[in-house]
Order: C-alpha cells, then structure tokens, then sequence
C-alpha cells in the first residue's frame, strides 16, 4: 500500500509542478504544448524500482496465439519496438519479475508491419486486460515513421496506456538528439491520446563524459520506476 501511495502520488507531482507546458490567452482557456517537466524521483522510489527489478527474473512462455496466454493475475507490462528487417520472431514471450509484475518481449513491427505480425499482437493489445502499458522504443535516428503512428492510433482507439522510450541516444550529436526528441514530443501532444506525458531516455551520449554512467543509472532508474508507477496504479487504482 505505501508504494501504490508513492505512485499516486508521483503521478499527482508530475502534473501539478509546473504550467510551462500549458499556455493560454484568457487564463480560462488552456492549451497543452509539450510534456511537463516530470519531478526527480525520490530516494525511496529509486530505492523501490531497483528492489522489484533486484528480484529474481524468470522465463514463463511463448506463444504463438492469443489463447495460449497464461493465465496470471500480476499486472503485465509490454516492450515494442520497430524492425526493419523481416523474419524476425512472432511470438510474444512472457517473464515473471520477482512474483509481482510479468514483462512481455513482443515482436518487433514495422517491416510489413500487419503482415508479419499477423492478428496475434493486435489481438493482445485488445484483449489483455492483465495489461497495464506498453513502453513503445523509438529510435530518435529514424524519428517517428507511419508505422509508429498507425501503432499509436490503435493503442489509443483501445484507450490502452503507452509510453515513449528513445533508444540509440549515442547515434546522434546532443543537439540533434534534441530536435529529434522534440519533434517527436511534439507529435505526440498533438496527436496522441493515451500516451504517458514523459518521454523516457535510455543510453549514453555520443560525447562520453566522465558523469555518463550517473546519468544512464539515473535515467534507467526512471524507466524501472515506470513499471513500478504503471503496474502499481492499475492494482491501486
């Protein structure tokens, strides 16, 4: 109970902390215009997401059809990301963290993205209710491409919580890392429904510095916090 408080409350912060990202011309009218600025995570957040990802991790199945899914009562958290190559595996593999969340590897999309899919991820994202988010990995290099958008419209038209995560940070100069980060950002607030307001970093920079692993630690922190915030709030609330 006292995490699921921490979550709540997280989640409270995260949108009462600033108005930077809301503008408005009559203070009755207010216009979102990108994410706001999330707070830094507390020392007993951190010190709860590094707990539940220090628990044992444990392979549960694979599966090629919906109605082979386990029958679990833990929360569910997915991981996706585009491919472009095809042949890649179409089976949604399933993961016990520590007895409280279950973790689903899901197949990349993107090349012939329904074709080599089939009906089985769409069919999970519709039918899971186990499922509390889908953590899309975006490649800021790529930037935001049709498939991810289609990927998006879907999530949102079955009103399921998702959130994004850049990947490949060190492939790009900060500056353009940036631009990228913002572009994407951008779309997202305009288009995108049931996107988590945070977009989520992982890697290190292309310029290495001597602070890189705090920064990777502390950034990864955040993406392990995520689960826990996702997972917590759906059992809490």
């Amino acid at each position: 109970m006292a995490l699921a408080k921490r979550a709540f409350h997280s989640t409270c912060q995260l949108l009462k902390r600033s108005t930077d990202h809301l503008v408005t011309k009559d203070n009755k009218k207010f216009q979102l215009v990108s994410f706001p600025e999330p707070p830094p995570l507390l020392p007993s957040q951190v010190a709860d997401a590094n707990k539940l990802f220090a628990r044992p991790v444990s392979f549960i199945q694979s599966i090629s059809q919906v109605d082979q899914a386990p029958d679990l009562t833990n929360p569910e958290v997915a991981f996706v990301g585009r491919s472009n190559v095809g042949g890649h595996t179409k089976l949604l593999n399933f993961f016990d963290i520590g007895g409280q969340v279950t973790l689903v590897d899901m197949p990349g999309y993107g090349y012939k993205s329904k074709e080599e899919w089939g009906e089985l991820i769409l069919e999970y994202l519709s039918s899971r209710k186990q499922l509390k988010r889908l953590f899309l990995l975006l490649d800021p290099v790529a930037g935001l491409k049709e498939t991810d958008q289609q990927l998006m419209s879907h999530l949102d038209k079955q009103a399921l919580s998702y959130q994004v995560i850049l990947t490949k940070r060190d492939r790009l100069s900060q500056e353009a890392f940036k631009e990228s980060r913002l572009a994407i950002e951008k779309y997202l607030v305009e288009h995108a429904i049931c996107c988590y307001p945070q977009v989520l970093v992982t890697g290190k920079r292309r310029t290495s510095k001597s602070n890189d692993n705090a920064m990777v630690a502390e950034e990864m922190s955040k993406v392990k916090w995520a689960i826990v915030n996702a997972t917590v709030l759906g059992i809490f609330l």
